[in-house]
This record gives C-alpha cells, sequence and structure tokens, in this order.
C-alpha cells in the first residue's frame, strides 16, 4: 500500500497536535503555516515544516501540493482564509479535504464548495463526553454519521460463546474491528472468528448507535 502523503495548514493547538500525532505514526507529513515564528517553532518536531499562506494560489503552487493524498485545514479562526484554501487545493487537484469548522453554519459552505469532510471539535468533543457519562461501560465513543459509531465498549462478563457463534452482525448489527486483551492498548488486536471476550476486556466495534447499546447492555447486564 502506497504511504499517504498528509498536508496539515494551520499550526494553532488543534493543527499541531494533529501534525505530532500523524509523525509520531509514521506518516509523512507536511506542516504549513503562514506564520513565521510558529513554523520555526514547530521545525525541532516537523522538518518538513514550512511558511506559506495558502489562501494565496501562487505562494501554494511553490509547494508540492500534487504530490499530497490527504490535506487537513485547521485554520479555524478565518472563514475566508479557509474557503480560499479548499478552492485552491481543489484546483491543484487534492483528493481528500479535511476541515476544522469553528461554526456549525460554516459547514454548508465547505461542502458546498469541495471539503470531503467537516470537523466541529468542540461538538464532536461534546457528542462523545455525553455518550461517555451515560454509561461507565463506553469507554470512548465516535460520531461517524448516518447514526453509526465507533466505539470502545467494556466487558463486563466472561462470555462462554466464540465471536464466530455469536454472530455478532446478525444478533445485534454491530462489527468488532478490534479487542484490548484485559483492557490495555498495548495488547490491542485484530479478532478472529475463534476468541472468546473475557470480563475486562475492551471491544472496539462499529455500528448504529442504537445497536451499540444493546451489545452494551448484553455484555453489561
Amino acid at each position: 500500500m502506497k504511504k499517504k502523503f498528509f498536508m496539515v495548514i494551520g499550526l494553532g493547538r488543534f493543527g499541531s497536535y494533529i501534525a505530532r500525532t500523524l509523525v509520531s505514526m509514521n506518516a509523512e507529513v507536511l506542516a504549513v503555516d503562514k506564520n513565521i515564528d510558529t513554523v520555526q517553532v514547530m521545525y525541532s518536531e516537523i522538518p518538513n515544516c514550512v511558511a506559506c499562506d495558502t489562501a494565496n494560489m501562487l505562494a501554494l503552487k511553490k509547494l508540492d501540493v500534487k504530490s499530497i493524498d490527504h490535506a487537513i485545514i485547521a485554520i479555524g479562526n478565518s472563514l475566508q482564509d479557509s474557503i480560499l484554501t479548499i478552492t485552491n487545493l481543489k484546483q491543484l487537484g487534492v483528493p481528500q479535504i479535511t476541515v476544522r469548522a469553528d461554526k456549525e453554519e460554516y459547514k454548508q459552505i465547505y461542502e458546498l464548495i469541495g471539503a470531503t469532510d467537516i470537523i466541529i471539535p468542540e461538538v464532536a468533543s461534546a457528542i462523545s463526553l455525553a455518550n461517555a457519562v451515560m454509561s461507565d461501560t463506553l469507554l470512548d465513543y465516535k460520531e461517524l454519521g448516518a447514526g453509526y459509531a465507533l466505539v470502545n465498549v467494556n466487558v463486563g462478563i466472561n462470555v462462554d460463546k466464540t465471536l464466530m457463534k455469536l454472530d455478532l452482525r446478525n444478533q445485534f448489527g454491530i462489527n468488532i474491528v478490534g479487542i484490548q486483551k484485559g483492557g490495555k492498548t498495548d495488547k490491542f488486536y485484530i479478532p478472529r472468528g475463534t476468541d472468546k471476550l473475557e470480563k475486562g476486556d475492551v471491544v472496539v466495534c462499529v455500528g448504529k448507535k442504537t445497536d451499540v447499546k444493546k451489545f452494551d447492555d448484553f455484555l453489561n447486564s
């Protein structure tokens, strides 16, 4: 599989955290901010870090944008700069563009001009927290859209049946994409049909929110 090349634009707290995380995951990252002082601070952590006003097409063309697979726009505090940056990246052929929106009303604007994904950090955090505090056994919760969510669920019982016999997709409408044995992140693995769930495990599952709730009730009744 070809290694993806990310471009993170806007190196405030949100953007710099994304850039650092991608680098820590061994991704190829071009970090960009129009403030030279910000770039100089980040350079020690992200060598491929440049100063550029991405709202300016002439300036953006000087970067190696054609090789970018996914651009993440984290400017946040400037609607005009975000709009111009999205438009410029689309014209230069960047296939995937994720944009941070500070206001709900910006979301439709970004979608109309070609953003492929829009993130409203405060809304996402609030939804995750609200769902997590509703249950002590839902440890992490991420909205995926269309009624679906990616959820970490604590296992409160020993389940005698294997995953294959449980037939979770038909019984609960969910898919398990990972298991943290004993709840430990360093013991994460992709499950097999012969695996059994044990008390203290954490399962990472995907499904409709109502179905995930039923699965949570089954594991923690």
